[in-house]
């Protein structure tokens, strides 16, 4: 190395110690000189008279706004400049755009990187509500805290609480615990107040992706983890956006909140009680909640049982999980997919089904989608039979009324198909959408068989 490769070296090492990053753990408006005192973590070297921009990377990294450092401290004591504070007290001129400070804010200088913000949002979030404040929001905390600065929270005091998990005493382990639901509820309240959230779908089943992960428990036999949806906070999916949208077989969307926020919780209701998630991974598999405490289940105990919504969750469920994956190449695939068709097994002699029913006499003229009625005596219809395979002729069920007006508009009613009730004549296209791969044909053989599967598997319930 020469000797002026050797001064730009140290030239660039020393602007770099020069750019500071702070984040923001708590300020406190000076009222008696119109100023700002703001308590952060810094990383880099800080002198008084240096200009810093702020931003809040839970919304984006654009600059609200610039401030100048009037006055520093530590420890009690001034300084004209700070170099690596865990703490350090920065004073500043008040001014319109500090209105949008909060907890996890970050100050910088204008060569600082977008990782390094990210870094020191997530380390003021980490000191701030899990080193001092221990997992609670204050109300103020609350009301400034954005849907990711939520789910940020929540994976800090997951993790350390799973840090301390051998060591801590039980009663730390509960009161912990209470902290985590009060976590899960306030990103439950976050996400169904937001404008957008992204979720990750299937290219083949066109429906939310389900996320779950087998386990081989030895002589236990295996373990499939909850089957869940996948949703991501804009301003994650921006910064890890390439990464994201290489995932094989699938694909990103954007879900819109209605103006009656009801948007997204719908969403999520279709995901979990007609498509069997059993809850939502946000951002990463480090934070998942189940899906009672997102929304919950539709109550349909006050109404008679012909008026009840058909749903099958218990079997939707594994049909998606089968269909996302690519054809079985490996011996770990085939075992997953046998796993998954064991479940789906189980579930499909106590499913009930839509049926279409195309009207010609003996229907209410009057009817609305998803209504039930009893026909008439004399009533006459036509069912849509088709070709099927191995010489047998197929009908179409549906396991819920979304499906089916996916294939039949509404000119065609619904009847209830009890799995097995007509299996003997016909064999069963479940759900044969759009999306070939996000049903499942079903003969009577293969009825049988799932049959004998679900009665051995209740047997060993009751022993």
């Amino acid at each position: 190395m020469g000797i002026f490769d050797y001064l730009k070296k140290t030239e660039a090492e020393e602007e770099s110690k020069n750019n500071a990053c702070v984040g923001v753990l708590d300020f406190l408006p000076m009222k008696e000189t119109n100023q700002l005192l703001i308590v952060g973590s810094l990383e880099g070297r800080l002198k008084v008279g240096d200009q810093l921009q702020f931003c809040n990377p839970d919304q984006g990294m654009e600059s609200l706004g610039t401030v100048e450092v009037q006055k520093l401290s530590s420890q009690n004591k001034d300084a004209a400049s700070l170099t690596d504070e865990v703490l350090a007290h920065l004073v500043v001129d008040r001014i319109p755009s500090l209105d949008k400070l909060k907890k996890g804010s970050v100050l910088f200088s204008s060569g600082i990187e977008e990782e390094q913000k990210l870094s020191s949002y997530s380390d003021a979030l980490y000191r701030v509500f899990v080193a001092i404040q221990e997992g609670q929001l204050t109300n103020e905390d609350y009301l400034a805290a954005s849907l990711d600065d939520s789910v940020e929270i929540l994976r800090l005091f997951l993790w350390k609480c799973r840090q301390n998990h051998e060591t801590e005493s039980e009663e730390n382990y509960q009161a912990n615990t209470r902290k985590l639901e009060r976590l899960a509820e306030v990103v439950k309240d976050k996400l169904l107040e937001a404008d957008v959230v992204y979720a990750v779908y299937s290219e083949k089943t066109g429906e939310p992706y389900l996320f779950s992960t087998t386990y081989d428990r030895g002589e236990e036999g295996y373990l499939c983890t909850d089957p869940m949806i996948m949703l991501l906070t804009p301003s994650w999916y921006r910064q890890f956006k390439e990464t994201i949208d290489s995932r094989p077989n699938s694909v990103v969307k954007l879900i819109e909140n209605t103006e009656d926020k009801k948007g997204i919780e719908n969403f999520l209701g279709t995901a979990f009680y007609l498509n069997g998630a059993l809850g939502a991974i946000f951002n990463s598999k480090e934070v998942s909640i189940s899906a009672p405490a997102l929304v919950q289940k539709p109550d349909f105990s006050d109404l008679p049982e012909i008026q009840v919504p058909v749903m099958n969750p218990d079997l939707v469920r594994w049909m998606l999980l089968m269909g996302q994956m690519d054809q079985p190449t490996t011996e770990e695939q085939e075992l997953v997919y046998g796993l998954y068709y064991k479940f789906f097994s189980m579930a499909m002699p106590k499913a009930k089904f839509l049926l279409p029913l195309d009207a010609t006499s003996g229907f209410p003229e009057d009817n609305s989608e998803g209504n039930s009625f009893v026909l008439e005596k004399d009533a006459n219809f036509n069912i849509p039979v088709r070709e099927g395979k191995d010489g047998r002729n197929s009908i179409p069920v549906f396991t819920d009324w979304k499906r089916l007006r996916m294939v039949f508009d509404e000119k065609w009613n619904g009847m209830i198909e009890e799995a097995g009730g007509m299996i003997e004549g016909f064999d069963y296209a479940i759900n044969p959408t759009e999306y070939y791969e996000a049903g499942a044909y079903v003969s009577l053989t293969a009825f049988k068989e799932m049959q004998e599967l679900s009665d051995k598997q209740r047997g060993r319930a009751q022993d």
